[in-house]
């Protein structure tokens, strides 16, 4: 099992910084460690292995896997994070799986398909591979999946989690699925254990008023997970209710934010009455990594550890210093930043989070697990005429 903890380094231009936030502590979502305790205990880790999947399928798994293809970066962020990468030999490898010790090395397993500016599953390739099972999320269109199954493949198709309890049942199914069930609890343990170190540090803390900007128009809402991101943080999130994740910029004017949390190296939407809002005008912006923010994996703790330390510093230190389990460490790794920001695109394939983890990118074999995560096909097509720019840019 991998630790990982991410600095929340923020250099705010001003000082005044978290003294003029605003809003009380609400009960936070968070985790459930009776229900993912239970599930735990009630997977068969045993093979051979007889699963249903999300559509209904019967998986059957005869051995422990020795050769998988992950289709998205979510899935195979959970497999690294149960130091079981040896096992997989083809994944989405492009700028947002960098991170992802090895990955260079492995199998690219996806296509361009221009007749829906989408990526795709490349079946070629992956039949070529011959892994034991392929892992795909909910975000692959369900047709690449029945593709691949008639072309002789095992496939396992996930459900989609929209809260961390469905997040933690996902990452322990991956490790009933390739047989890593012990590594699997020990992620869930060490992800849950950071998450409710935070919820404890926060839970009577003032709630700085804040706005997600993807750069191109779009938010998180209620009822995605990076929402309970920023909420079990500690923080409100003045989109929450928004009607659409393609915002009305009245509405953000409106809100005023006290806070802009934007990808690290992206740029920032541009509309009228945005440079007027509060967090503006003081230069309050917080940087996240896209990746980790928009890939549904165990390193979700790590940003909400790094925001409750951008926004709650003494509060979780001191929650630190009472805590003698170990679940959360003062590395540093540099993931989160702050300060005045560039409008300028971070000219990579890294894909920009909409809240809807739209896993397919409109152009250059990009994929992107949520998919931006993000997120993120029948559904993904309909989806892809209002988020696909929204959230992934060409190459």
């Amino acid at each position: 099992m991998r630790r990982h903890r991410l600095t929340a380094g923020v250099l705010v231009v001003i000082a005044l910084g978290l003294l003029c936030t605003a809003g009380v502590a609400v009960g936070q979502p968070g985790i459930d460690t009776q229900q993912t305790t239970t599930l735990t205990q009630e997977l068969d880790c045993g093979f051979p292995l007889t699963v249903e999947d999300n559509t209904g399928e019967t998986v059957e798994i005869d051995e422990e896997p020795q050769e998988i293809v992950a289709l998205l970066p979510s899935v195979a962020q959970q497999v690294w994070e149960m130091d079981a990468e040896e096992k997989v030999t083809g994944m989405p490898v492009r700028e947002w799986t960098a991170y992802l010790e090895g990955s260079q090395n492995k199998t690219h397993v996806l296509e361009f398909d221009e007749s829906v500016g989408l990526s795709v599953p490349n079946t070629e390739v992956i039949v070529d591979l011959d892994p034991d099972i392929v892992l795909a999320p909910n975000e692959v269109p369900e047709d690449a999946v029945t593709k691949l199954r008639e072309a002789g493949q095992t496939v396992y198709y996930y459900e989609r989690p929209s809260e961390l309890d469905g997040l933690t049942d996902v990452i322990n199914r991956t490790g009933q699925l390739i047989g890593e069930c012990g590594a699997a609890t020990g992620v869930v343990e060490e992800m849950t254990g950071t998450i409710e170190l935070v919820e404890s540090a926060v839970a009577d803390e003032d709630e700085p008023r804040v706005f997600y900007d993807s750069g191109f128009g779009t938010t998180v809402t209620e009822g995605s997970l990076q929402h309970e991101l920023l909420t079990t943080a500690g923080l409100e999130n003045v989109a929450a209710g928004f009607d659409s994740l393609q915002f009305d910029p009245e509405e953000v004017v409106a809100a005023d934010p006290e806070w802009v949390i934007a990808s690290e190296g992206g740029q920032l939407s541009e509309f009228q009455g945005y440079n007027q809002t509060t967090a503006l005008q003081e230069d309050r912006i917080v940087r996240v990594d896209p990746n980790l923010f928009s890939q549904r994996g165990p390193r979700y703790a790590d940003i909400i550890e790094n925001l409750a330390e951008t926004f709650h510093p003494t509060a979780l230190e001191m929650a630190r210093n009472n805590t003698t389990d170990g679940s959360a460490d003062n590395g540093d790794d540099g993931s989160m930043d702050g300060g005045t920001d560039s409008s300028t695109d971070n000219g990579t394939d890294t894909p920009m989070d909409n809240g809807t983890d739209t896993p397919m990118d409109n152009g250059d074999d990009s994929a992107d697990d949520n998919g931006t995560g993000l997120t993120v096909v029948a559904a993904v097509l309909a989806l892809s005429a209002l988020l696909t720019v929204a959230r992934l840019r060409r190459r």
